[in-house]
């Protein structure tokens, strides 16, 4: 079994703000359609706010939950910007008629992105309320870019130098 679905240490409030850090990205999206009656483009990148803001405040400097906030971050970092590259195929669907045929394939995938972004959120929480940490597959790893981290999965050979 893989180390990231090992239960990790910590009681069950600290599990349960692990998990809120996963719901926080619902808060700015929650916010826009409150303040405009409808979902909004701005509240895309908006999305990171809720793990980067209010996760640093339930995680406490742990280590278990900071590994939640930066999963947190990374996920809702990666819906924003596909949300803006879809926006962005909308856009030149409705003002290029070429391109037309962009709108119905950029809608379509806005509306898999949506669900997928809620359905992601569910499993986190899920995970992190029985100490789990959980990566969605297609994620690419911006807040661990910013930490110096390696990208690079290193496997047993690797770290031996035998390969």
């Amino acid at each position: 079994m893989s180390r990231e679905y090992s239960v990790q240490p910590g009681s069950s409030a600290d599990r349960r703000r692990d998990a809120a850090v996963h719901v926080t990205p619902l808060i700015p999206a929650a916010a826009a359609v409150a303040v405009i009656g409808r979902p909004a483009l701005w509240a895309a990148p908006v999305l990171v706010l809720g793990p980067l803001v209010v996760g640093g405040i339930l995680t406490r400097g742990r280590d278990v939950g900071r590994r939640h906030r930066i999963r947190a971050i990374d996920f809702n970092a990666n819906v924003a910007l596909a949300a803006l590259v879809l926006w962005g195929v909308l856009e030149l669907g409705t003002r290029i008629e070429l391109l037309g045929i962009l709108v119905p394939v950029g809608v379509l995938l806005l509306s898999l992105l949506w669900l997928n972004w809620l359905l992601m959120i569910a499993i986190a929480v899920n995970r992190a309320r029985y100490g789990e940490l959980f990566e969605p597959p297609w994620v690419v790893p911006f807040a661990r870019w910013r930490d110096g981290r390696s990208l690079r999965i290193m496997t047993k050979e690797h770290a031996h130098g035998d390969g």
